[in-house]
């Protein structure tokens, strides 16, 4: 494959910024525990210079086939200090420098190290190495890239009279994905090195919906998706009679397993894993995820062809906290492709007062 650098830009409108380089700095990130359950081993951690309040905290956004995560820290002033590290091996994070953007977010890693993302200031950006670019496709207004792959493809969102999503590769400039219905408004969060692509999309209910397309399936520079079914929810201790409200699907492996998270009529979240492959749903939360007011969040937002899995959760005082996942199967336990799929237990959660819970848009 051609280059990072040769595959976006093949793929830009004109005005792209290159920007001139950015040092990274080191710092640490905090390892809070290790707990099992159901079936995964889950390594909880905090980044670098979090902060304390209800809705400040860790999220994690991506993790790369090398195992390297992607995220930001949210100070209790609402700044975003976004950093890489590999919680499984080291405490030592990468500060990173986005154009000196506080408001700039981290949302996508792959084995090379390349970052993408949105720049906080209507820009999708990549991050090569110390080099930083910024972009908007097809000539729109705004633009976030929201996931890379190991052959230096990019999915995300632009702005351009609706919010279509877009594939930029080397092979093609620019694809448009299309929604499978409803108002034309997509966010394309994933796609793996077979360029099965994954996201959602807003339906004809007002609510969001996870979608899958494939990249080779585009006519011209336009590609539509197609609807994924929505989960059957499971019961969950705490939340009688909550319904399912929206999903949204945000990262997929060479595996064909793709994960994200639900939200249900308590406004809570819930992790999930979809394998694309048998249309099956397998449910998990982080265990350590607790509620506030009738409240708890568990996103993975990430999955890498070992199976392993990241995302974050609200703790029990609202702030959130980053976790990486892996399978460890227990007695009884079925491994799928690098992925465990034993049925999700109930869940045993404390309550932490109310606070905002954040959605990776």
């Amino acid at each position: 494959m051609k280059s990072m650098r040769v595959c976006v830009s093949a793929g830009l409108a004109a005005g792209a910024v290159l920007l001139s380089t950015l040092p990274a700095r080191a710092a640490n990130i905090t390892v809070l525990n290790t707990t099992s359950a159901n079936g995964y081993r889950f390594t909880n951690f905090d980044g670098p210079s979090p902060g304390t309040l209800p809705g400040t905290g860790t999220n994690i956004n991506g993790i790369s086939n090398s195992g390297e995560v992607v995220g930001f820290a949210i100070a209790n002033n609402g700044a975003l200090n976004n950093f890489t590290a590999n919680p499984l091996t080291s405490t030592t994070a990468n500060l990173l420098n986005i154009g000196g953007s506080t408001a700039a977010m981290a949302l996508g890693i792959n084995s090379a190290g390349t970052i993408v993302g949105s720049d906080g200031n209507g820009n999708a950006f990549y991050l090569s190495g110390s080099t930083l670019t910024t972009f908007i496709p097809n000539g729109g207004t705004a633009a976030t890239a929201f996931g890379i792959n190991d052959n230096g493809t990019i999915v995300g969102q632009y702005t351009k009279g609706d919010s279509p999503g877009f594939i930029t590769t080397s092979a093609i400039a620019n694809i448009t994905v299309n929604a499978p219905s409803g108002p034309n408004v997509v966010n394309a969060q994933g796609i793996n090195s077979q360029g099965l692509v994954v996201g959602f999309y807003l339906g004809v209910d007002g609510q969001v919906h996870g979608f899958s397309a494939k990249e080779s399936n585009a006519i011209g520079d336009t590609l539509t998706g197609t609807a994924i079914a929505d989960p059957t929810i499971p019961a969950v201790p705490g939340e009688p009679g909550a319904t399912f409200v929206f999903s949204q699907i945000l990262g997929i492996n060479d595996h064909g397993i793709a994960v994200g998270y639900y939200g249900d009529s308590t406004t809570s979240q819930h992790g999930f894993l979809y394998n694309t492959n048998t249309g099956k749903y397998t449910f998990l939360d982080n265990p350590d995820a607790a509620f506030s007011s009738g409240v708890v969040v568990t996103q993975i937002t990430g999955i890498n062809n070992s199976g392993e899995i990241t995302g974050f959760y609200s703790g029990a005082n609202g702030v959130f906290h980053g976790f990486v996942a892996t399978v460890v199967p227990e007695p009884g336990s079925v491994v799928l492709l690098g992925v465990g799929l034993t049925a999700v237990a109930g869940y045993t959660r404390r309550r932490r007062p109310a606070g905002p819970t954040p959605t990776k848009l």
